[in-house]
């Protein structure tokens, strides 16, 4: 019983946005969802495809000048959501959670009286 690794393919769903502020209509993009498709390498006949949201990090962009590198929603690339939500994600992470969704807890953290969880 082990984390198992996956091929892993990645499909935006859906951007959040709201405005900078109340005085400021600019549209930040404050959370993505993505659908995770995956095939377990070890054994291919084991698949998952899942939605997952993650909230983005936008709370800078309230309270300073927009950076150069803004991009404005309608120019954000459906590649861009992507990388926003996988940003700061390891492939081992993303392992683990597929594992845990797919498998359930005992497959990642197997417990037994001689390997007990603290």
């Amino acid at each position: 019983m082990a984390v198992h690794t996956w091929n892993k393919t990645y499909s935006y769903k859906q951007g959040y946005q709201k405005p900078r502020s109340k005085d400021d209509s600019t549209p930040l993009i404050t959370k993505v969802t993505i659908t995770i498709s995956a095939v377990d390498a070890a054994d291919a006949s084991q698949t998952i495809s899942t939605d997952e949201t993650r909230s983005l990090n936008y709370y800078y962009l309230q309270s300073q000048d927009l950076p150069d590198s803004f991009i404005p929603v309608a120019s954000i690339t459906d590649q861009q959501m992507i990388d926003w939500f996988l940003a700061g994600t390891s492939e081992e992470d993303l392992n683990g959670f597929l594992t845990w969704k797919h498998y359930g807890w005992e497959e990642v953290s197997p417990y037994n009286e001689d390997n007990p969880i603290p």
